[in-house]
């Protein structure tokens, strides 16, 4: 009897460990990556199977392009395939073929390696420019090495070669996405998949029907595809050999034969298949045009609406670094080497229709962010040397203070400026003339609204800009920092230093801005002394908490920042004790805030660090400084906000010899003030040593310390304000 019992308790739970073994694979179905190379959404739309799928269903996104020390679209797929930007040696060097038996034999030879179907031969040249030349320790394939490390079957169909001088030239980029971490891929088609057409794009095109039968044996023996259509990349390639009767005419013919595919492709798919549709890069036009982000589509159940990912935050956009780790979450996988993260589903009916819009305002902001930011730093700059000059000449000048009234309003423009640039994003406007509108009428208004509360109070109309702007900075932290987002003076999402959180820009500025703002509050006695303190604690946790500002440059630099400023405050004398302390504590900052991002699973920059460490050691944190201090080098020579910094140098250089004791008189007129100064100062100072883009955030923070040191020497001297 109770042999019988086990018996039969030993026989249900091997059907339910079987049956839960085949639902899993049912419920993971197959992946299928189908690469459409320089293509945009409006293109995509064009084909019709690819139109009418959207229509119904699907999820879209826009995709960051940025590789690892350049942008082109070998990388893009590169960092796919790592999970990491990726860097790769030059195009000839990546050389996938279907080996033969000598092949084989050399690939072995300088692999140590077993060969696979389909090996790149010069794996080891890409391997080694990645390790030497690289900044963000990628491990090139581990898409590939994952999925094959876990059973999956993968097999790539297709290339983009092109017939130069009656010679093939190979162009099989999309083998760094399906590959391993040693170039090899099990299986596929990538050398007899096209046929010669004088009709086409370098006399060559995709044979179709062949691809149309590879693509349904390979989805039956295998668990992922990554399939290259090569057409849209030759046509875009081949383009400026065309006029527009040509190339429009060999567009039409590809489009059709897409469809037709894609048609074929939609039509084997089973209900827990996975379909990715990707631009790995941007057409030229689109490029030249800074429209350098590509169309993401992926159609996974019946759901309709946009990707987002923890890296970005953001509705509708992705990184490249995300595709590899969200087909490995498709599976139930993971890789720790890959810092990318998988996609999240946001449902929206116009999906396709709210990319565009936000494409065109992206690349509008793109297009215009030089000159605007070179606008601004010239007229802080101006100002700022024509204040000083009228300082140090006043004597010389004659009706010296009527040209002090009106050059002082021309200064204040240096700190009603980033505050318009951040608010103006509410109107969400999307081209260059509404962008204008939009920032010079913000402008003008908070310009008047200072005039009529403070009328001719420097001191509190400065004080009052700075409240507006660090107000403004905290109260967009809280609710996700969309103004941050989408202004013209932060990051971008087409750049992809930043996609979220406080940028380096607007670091500075809170910095600046809060410590100048407490102190004209305390001045004109407004607020209590203790109520610094608290305010302090609260911009300190709306800029770093994870999920909010995320800036761990910023943490470190405002915490340091902040707490001078308090004990100057205070009166509380600063010496070596006091200081190493103030160190430790912006450490136990960071501290706490990588704990709380781990602990909630906010994803930001700061977790991906800790990991970072934890997997790789000490040397992710070299990696991580190198970076940095190699950044603010480049920025140093090349940055236009150096200029800020130089200004700020020369200024305060020439007010400590003249006029004669002018910074005493400053501090005895406005202690408080001065004090703020020195606590902006040291925040300079950190930020410049802790930030990859220090200068930036200096520069920033500095606008607060320069500006309205000028204008109150200018009223101290010019105008003998006692």
């Amino acid at each position: 009897m109770n042999k019988k019992f086990v018996s039969l308790l030993l026989t249900v739970m091997m059907l339910i460990i079987s049956t839960s073994k085949y639902s899993f694979a049912n419920d993971t179905g197959k992946v299928i990556f189908i690469s459409m190379n320089r293509m945009n959404f409006d293109e995509f739309y064009q084909i019709e199977s690819i139109k009418n799928e959207l229509d119904k269903r699907g999820y879209t996104a826009l995709m960051n392009i940025r590789g690892d020390r350049g942008t082109d679209d070998k990388r893009s797929l590169a960092t796919m395939g790592a999970g990491r930007r990726a860097n790769v040696s030059s195009q000839e060097n990546i050389d996938f073929k279907e080996s033969n038996e000598e092949e084989k034999k050399i690939y072995k030879s300088i692999t140590n390696q077993n060969p696979r179907k389909i090996n790149n031969n010069d794996i080891n040249l890409s391997i080694k420019k990645n390790e030497d030349d690289g900044e963000y320790g990628a491990t090139l394939g581990s898409l590939g090495q994952t999925l094959y490390e876990n059973n999956k079957k993968v097999a790539v169909i297709g290339n983009s070669d092109k017939i130069i001088d009656n010679e093939v030239f190979p162009v099989r980029d999309i083998g760094l996405l399906a590959m391993d971490n040693f170039g090899r891929i099990e299986d596929g088609n990538i050398d007899n998949i096209n046929l010669n057409d004088y009709s086409m794009p370098y006399g060559i095109r995709t044979d179709y029907e062949k691809l149309i039968n590879e693509t349904k044996k390979y989805y039956n023996e295998k668990d992922v595809l990554f399939i290259d259509l090569g057409d849209t990349y030759r046509l875009d390639e081949y383009k400026s050999y065309l006029n527009d009767t040509s190339y429009n005419t060999m567009k039409k013919n590809i489009y059709s034969n897409i469809n037709s595919y894609i048609s074929e492709v939609l039509s084997i798919l089973n209900k827990n298949d996975v379909l990715y549709i990707v631009s790995p890069f941007p057409s030229n036009d689109d490029y030249k045009n800074r429209k350098r982000i590509s169309p993401v589509i992926k159609f996974d159940g019946e759901g309709k609406g946009l990707l987002s990912s923890s890296t970005t935050r953001r509705e509708g956009i992705v990184a490249n670094l995300d595709i590899g780790v969200d087909i490995l979450t498709e599976f139930g996988l993971t890789n720790e080497n890959m810092v990318g993260r998988n996609f999240d589903y946001i449902e929206k009916e116009d999906n396709v229709g709210y990319l565009n819009y936000e494409l065109e305002k992206m690349a509008t902001i793109s297009l215009n962010r030089a000159t605007l930011v070179n606008t601004f730093v010239s007229i802080v700059s101006i100002s700022s040397v024509l204040g000083a000059l009228l300082v140090l000449f006043r004597k010389k000048i004659p009706n010296k203070t009527k040209i002090s009234i009106v050059l002082k309003e021309f200064i204040k423009l240096g700190l009603i400026m980033p505050l318009a640039l951040l608010v103006a994003p509410l109107f969400n406007f999307n081209t260059a003339g509404a962008i204008s509108l939009a920032i010079i009428g913000v402008t003008i208004f908070f310009y008047l609204l200072s005039r009529f509360l403070f009328k001719d109070n420097d001191i509190s109309q400065m004080g009052f800009l700075a409240t507006l702007m660090i107000l403004t900075i905290v109260i967009d932290s809280i609710f996700g920092t969309y103004l941050m987002q989408n202004n013209i003076m932060s990051y971008d999402a087409i750049i992809g230093a930043r996609y979220y959180g406080i940028g380096n820009e607007y670091e500075g500025v809170t910095i600046g801005s809060a410590i100048f703002s407490m102190s004209v509050l305390l001045t004109y006695k407004k607020i209590p002394k203790f109520l610094s303190i608290i305010l302090s604690l609260i911009i300190l946790i709306t800029s770093a908490f994870p999920s909010m500002g995320a800036n761990v440059g910023g943490a470190i630099s405002e915490s340091i920042a902040y707490i001078i400023f308090i004990l100057l405050l205070f009166d509380i004398k600063l010496d070596f004790k006091k200081l190493i302390l103030v160190g430790l504590s912006a450490v136990f900052v960071v501290a706490l805030f990588a704990f709380l991002d781990i602990k909630f699973g906010a994803k930001s920059h700061l977790s991906v660090f800790v990991n970072q460490i934890i997997n790789e050691g000490p040397s992710a944190v070299i990696q991580t400084f190198t970076r940095k201090i190699q950044m603010n080098i480049k920025l140093a020579q090349t940055s236009v906000w150096v200029n800020i910094l130089l200004v700020g140098i020369f200024v305060i250089a020439l007010f400590i010899f003249k006029p004669s004791g002018q910074f005493k008189v400053i501090l005895e007129k406005y202690p408080i003030v001065f004090k703020g100064f020195i606590a902006s100062m040291i925040g300079c100072i950190v930020t410049l040593l802790v930030n990859d883009s220090g200068i930036v955030a200096a520069s920033t923070a500095s606008i607060y310390i320069l500006i309205p040191l000028i204008i109150i020497s200018m009223n101290i001297v010019c105008e003998k304000e006692v």
